[in-house]
């Protein structure tokens, strides 16, 4: 139940990486700028990591789960008739901040968890948030390309009612596991991430690889729109399909993760993602390693996403919020900054520009994860 709700809400973050050539072409503007629409999503959802996830800790989840799903309502449906581009930036940096309930709920689902357990508990939650993105690109570029981008945030406005209700009506009562005030949650941020090395790994393994995400997937549309193929919006989408097969990664990451340690799967996923831009140099020729590379960069990905997250949660059960919104925001912000950067690229040098980008990317993170400390649980 968490898992649906938590990939609903997703959506509203990712929906609008296919439709952004129809963002282009409407409001007439230059890919590096509609990047920015993405990256506003993202560095919104970063900031509501970083500024409300600790909350959680604090306050009991349900209410803060509902209070952002009825604002995201709010922001979708002002995306869906921002005036020019400069407002779409801005509301979606607004819709992104809001739209972290996911980021609410793996916790949730952390502190309900067993410690033999947690990580494939987590694992689930991030499986439904991981089909929600991909999916949530299908259903957005078809829109798109049958009645154009503001129906996308319209469909996105008219999701929240029903999670809303079904949030209200199905989500149990959070504990809170802190009386610190918020001031004082927010600057007890800074120790947990200065004194334990786990929680450091974990952020910037996992920003360099949601950098590599986050490059491809934004600018896929252009790939396909541009490319040798001149396939329209809905076909960006419908390869969120395909990624989706390999988004159930993330429930087996998660099963491995308590099997084999955190180290052996952190490791795996860095060498998949690395291999999987190896596969994407060739996708601008080949539309079966274009294909291939999708689903092995899903697999990398989520699995590292839940056995780094898994890691970072084993440091202070009590916790869970706070550790969560310091891994989540470098998640994010280095998704963020990967879109930034990716743009640039794919304007500068094109797809070959991309591949190399999310290559350089992998061996950064295999670096730091072979030069950590190696920990006894994990």
């Amino acid at each position: 139940m968490m898992a649906v709700i938590a990939g609903a809400v997703i959506t509203n973050i990712y929906c609008t990486q296919p439709i952004l050539p129809l963002i282009a072409t409407d409001l007439q503007v230059g890919v590096t700028t509609v990047d920015l629409v993405a990256g506003a999503a993202l560095l919104g959802f970063a900031t509501g990591l970083a500024l409300l996830l600790p909350l959680g800790d604090r306050f009991d989840r349900r209410k803060l789960v509902l209070t952002q799903i009825a604002l995201a309502f709010v922001f979708a449906a002002g995306a869906g008739a921002a005036p020019g581009i400069w407002p779409l930036i801005a509301v979606s940096f607004g819709l992104g901040i809001v739209s972290c309930v996911p980021q609410q709920l793996v916790p949730f689902a952390a502190v309900m968890s067993a410690p033999a357990e947690r990580g494939r508990n987590v694992g689930a939650v991030v499986s439904g948030i991981m089909v929600g993105i991909l999916l949530g690109r299908t259903v957005s570029g078809v829109v798109g390309a049958a009645y154009g981008w503001r129906a996308v945030y319209a469909l996105e406005a008219a999701f929240m009612i029903p999670v809303f209700i079904a949030a209200a009506t199905l989500l149990p009562r959070g504990v809170p596991t802190s009386k610190l005030s918020y001031p004082k949650l927010l600057a007890s941020l800074w120790p947990l991430a200065r004194d334990h090395q786990p929680i450091q790994q974990s952020m910037m393994i996992q920003a360099l690889l949601w950098a590599c995400f986050n490059a491809f997937w934004v600018n896929l549309a252009a790939l396909l729109a541009d490319g040798p193929w001149h396939l329209s919006s809905a076909w960006a989408g419908g390869f969120g399909l395909i990624g989706a097969a390999g988004a159930l990664a993330a429930s087996a990451g998660g099963r491995a993760t308590d099997r084999l340690g955190f180290r052996t799967v952190i490791g795996a996923s860095i060498g998949i993602v690395t291999l999987a831009y190896l596969l994407l140099a060739g996708a601008e020729s080949s539309l079966v390693l274009l294909v291939l590379g999708v689903i092995v960069l899903d697999i990398g990905v989520q699995a590292g996403l839940v056995a780094n997250q898994t890691r970072a949660f084993a440091v202070d059960p009590a916790a869970q919020g706070r550790i969560n919104s310091l891994y989540m925001t470098a998640t994010f912000s280095g998704g963020a900054v990967g879109v930034a950067i990716s743009g640039w690229l794919m304007t500068r040098f094109g797809w070959t520009g991309i591949a190399a980008f999310g290559v350089a990317l992998g061996v950064i993170a295999s670096g730091i994860h072979l030069l950590g400390t190696p920990r006894r649980q994990g």
